[in-house]
């Protein structure tokens, strides 16, 4: 038993010694403490989340406060078949999607807008976040095979208050928000928002003496209620968002060097890549210069360290990203009689940097005379030190307009009916700068400025897609429910990209394609009671194809068949809610990322998912509160045949490492990337009222933990990515109303270095892999105050 499960445990028994007997609440239900309903709109019309016949988690702003979800990273952890990694992309059941050319399979929608926001983002001033599991492509559109999650931000009211909430921690963590509503008038609210963290970086480079994946960022949010007239109400909301910090991509190198690969495609350590046999390019471009640039017989990672622990590296520089970001929702709603009219406006523009140490080492080699080069986005240096150092530099820009119509009639039908544009366009440019390189092409192949680095260039990339959609829902009884949507989508994509590597740039490869489907969704829905729903759905999804970056080559659009039973439940005088389901997908020409060389390139397979999902709450009596959810995952790719590049010639670790011949391998039955098979959490917190004078105490535990998944889909033990758990602790002082609450938390209670993601790197510099590690112990304290 891991110390994490240990404190967790000694959580939970601390928050049930007071318990009176169970067996009492449940005779007599009217002492219970009973369970507030969260009002969602799934389905894009106001309902109670248990009476919606999909599979979603809903965390309103209590929940949120209760449980420190404080981001999409958090959010995992109490969310069945969720995980955010690789890129930064959520992956929910098991659908992926971490190519920099395709586009996500989770939607991940700001006020229903798909307009691009980052998941990895703090959460501030929210109404509630709603995590839909599954194909929603009917009503959510392109994008959404694996699932949605949904951020509505708050929206003003007709009381002025608001509140404000300051928190400091270790990593010197300051964390700021609040939150300000002011009514104009009966006509016009307006409620202003606001974030700021900064601490220091979770990771030591041993090199600089600095911590690296800190942050330092901002957001403002300005909310604008307009009720132009007793039918209608406009909602405005503009958001800023700025961040300059030292956030990374990945946090750690691991290699068990052998020759020729670089690295073993069998086992990890903490080595440097080998660079016998040509293993790593960046030597080989520096063999022409021995004797007058490099000393003979030199090795460039001889002697660089790699620290065996996890959170500490030893690299040139530090990492650096710096981002902006605005977007703009407008949402005009008139209700006409029994209908209500809606039309959705959205748009953002944003653009980021983000830099690392290329070879991810702190390099001992010096050539024997400084040379000038270029490095770090662009900056001339001359120096004897080789840094290497890569930059990911994108902009981009999206619209999306929605109308739809949605009726309230009495009788037995209702209907949703709306259709949508989606434009959005952008560059990407991933630079590689390394002395080699630039020596290279410039001595020897007397290559123009231009070629002095590696370029994967695409200064445009455009997607425009429509679709009209439409459910009707037709009440074939009291308490019997049949609902059948359709829709249309029309995809059309184009892109101008190009790959400049140790050659004259070669023109930019153009492609365009268009892809069209019609999909929609049938779902059977019955109320055993007023408080127990069972219902049984087909969907049919679809993701659209489109072009690799860097190589303009095409991959397919990707269609799924989506069956799903479920039931939600309300218990013991609704203190108890229970919700199944199970589910059964099947996918054809699933859209898989895989590295090629300097780049990712998505290719297509068949493949088959099914799973388990149950999520529980419980409130037996006043001031307890309990929370389980338990997920199990089982995924199967289909027939491909393809080439490992860490293991190109499937050496078995005898004999001499080769790379050529090739050996394609086929991957059928082969589990997913980023699948875990089983994940469970536990929760429970106890409320005790300081006598009459208002103020209580609050005791919270939260445990999670999942199996191990891999990391790609050829399924290796360099892949597989340990088993890892969480358990975070809470203790709240409120004040009389809330006016006033203090918090004192610990997350991350082990300390656990638990390796979330694994990126493999190019076979230029030896195929090593690069791990994204969770937020270690983090502890800190909390005010909020309300007025």
């Amino acid at each position: 038993m891991t110390s994490a499960t240990r404190a967790a445990l000694l959580i939970g028994v601390a928050a049930t010694a007071w318990l009176p007997s169970i067996a009492r609440a449940q005779a007599n239900p009217s002492e219970a403490g009973g369970i507030d309903d969260i009002i969602v709109t799934a389905q894009k019309r106001s309902e109670r989340v248990q009476d919606v016949p999909i599979a979603i988690s809903a965390f309103d702003d209590k929940a949120l406060a209760r449980q420190k979800l404080d981001s999409a990273i958090d959010l995992q952890i109490q969310t069945p078949n969720l995980l955010v990694v690789g890129n930064d992309r959520p992956t929910i059941r098991g659908i992926a999607t971490t190519a920099p050319g395709a586009d996500n399979a989770t939607g991940v929608l700001l006020n229903f807008a798909p307009i691009g926001i980052r998941p990895q983002d703090e959460f501030y001033d929210v109404e509630r976040i709603e995590v839909l599991r599954g194909p929603q492509g009917t009503l959510y559109g392109r994008n959404t095979t694996g699932g949605t999650i949904n951020l509505i931000t708050a929206k003003p009211n007709d009381r002025l208050g608001g509140y404000a909430t300051a928190e400091v921690g270790n990593f010197s963590t300051v964390r700021v928000q609040g939150a300000v509503n002011l009514p104009i008038d009966e006509a016009v609210q307006l409620r202003l928002a606001g974030f700021y963290l900064k601490r220091d970086g979770f990771t030591r480079n041993i090199t600089t003496g600095n911590g690296i994946d800190g942050r330092d960022q901002y957001s403002l949010r300005a909310s604008l209620r307009i009720n132009a007239g007793p039918d209608t109400r406009i909602d405005i909301m503009f958001q800023h968002s700025k961040e300059d910090s030292t956030r990374t991509r990945e946090t750690k190198r691991l290699c068990k060097a052998v020759a020729v690969l670089g690295c073993s495609p069998l086992e990890l350590g903490f080595d440097n890549p080998s660079v016998a046999g040509g293993a790593v390019l960046f030597q080989t471009l520096l063999g022409p210069f021995t004797g007058f640039l490099v000393p003979p017989g030199f090795n460039i990672y001889a002697g660089a360290p790699n620290p065996t622990n996890l959170r500490q590296v030893a690299a040139d520089t530090d990492a650096s990203f710096r981002g902006e970001q605005n977007s703009l929702t407008a949402e005009i709603s008139h209700q006409a009689g029994d209908v209500q009219l809606i039309s959705l406006t959205a748009f953002t523009s944003g653009n980021s940097t983000g830099s690392l140490d290329y070879d991810n080492a702190a390099l001992p080699f010096r050539f024997l005379a400084p040379i000038t080069y270029t490095a770090a986005e662009g900056r001339t240096v001359t120096t004897n030190q080789l840094i290497a150092t890569d930059s990911f530099i994108s902009a981009s820009q999206a619209f999306y307009q929605e109308v739809r119509a949605t009726s309230s009639f009495k009788g037995p039908v209702n209907f949703t009916l709306g259709a949508n544009y989606f434009h959005s366009s952008g560059s990407s440019n991933f630079i590689i700068y390394h002395p080699s390189i630039e020596l290279f092409a410039k001595l020897v192949r007397n290559l123009p400025q231009e070629a002095w680095k590696f370029n994967a260039d695409t200064p445009y990339a455009r997607t425009r897609s429509w679709a009209a959609f439409g459910e009707l829902y037709w009440n074939l009884g009291d308490a019997t429910k049949l609902t059948v949507g359709l829709r249309y989508t029309d995809d059309n994509k184009a892109v101008r990209t190009r790959t400049i590597f140790l050659a004259a740039p070669p023109p930019y490869a153009e492609g365009s394609g268009s892809d069209s489907a019609l999909t929609g969704r049938l779902v059977l829905d019955h109320k055993l009671t007023p408080n127990n729903l069972i219902y049984a759905s087909f969907a049919r999804g679809f993701k659209g194809g489109g072009l690799n970056l860097g190589t303009g080559s095409t991959f397919q659009p990707e269609f799924i068949n989506a069956f799903e039973i479920g039931s939600k439940n309300e218990f013991f005088d609704r203190t108890l809610q229970a919700n199944f389901s199970a589910f059964y997908y099947d996918y054809a020409n699933l859209q898989l990322s895989q590295r090629s060389g300097t780049t990712f390139v998505t290719v297509n397979s068949n493949a088959k998912v099914w799973g388990l999902e149950g999520e529980f709450v419980w409130a037996p009596v006043e001031g307890l509160r309990l929370n389980a959810s338990g997920a199990y995952l089982n995924t199967r790719i289909g027939n491909l045949l393809t080439v490992d590049p860490a293991n190109p010639a499937q050496w078995n670790g005898v004999g001499t490492p080769t790379k050529a011949p090739e050996v394609f391998i086929n991957l059928d039955g082969k589990r997913l990337p980023y699948a875990p098979e089983f994940k469970f959490s536990l929760g429970a917190q106890y409320t005790v009222p300081i006598g009459a004078s208002g103020w209580s105490v609050t005791l919270r535990g939260d445990y999670s933990r999942q199996s191990s998944y891999f990391a790609r889909e050829f399924n290796t033990a360099n892949d597989r990515i340990a088993s890892w758990d969480i358990a975070n602790a809470f203790l709240r002082v409120n004040g009389p109303d809330d006016r006033i609450a203090i918090e004192a938390f610990v997350k991350n209670i082990g300390d656990n270095a638990n390796i979330t993601n694994s990126i493999i790197e190019s076979d230029l510099v030896g195929s090593y892999r690069n791990v994204r590690i969770l937020d270690p112990r983090t502890y800190g304290v909390s005010t909020t105050f309300r007025f």
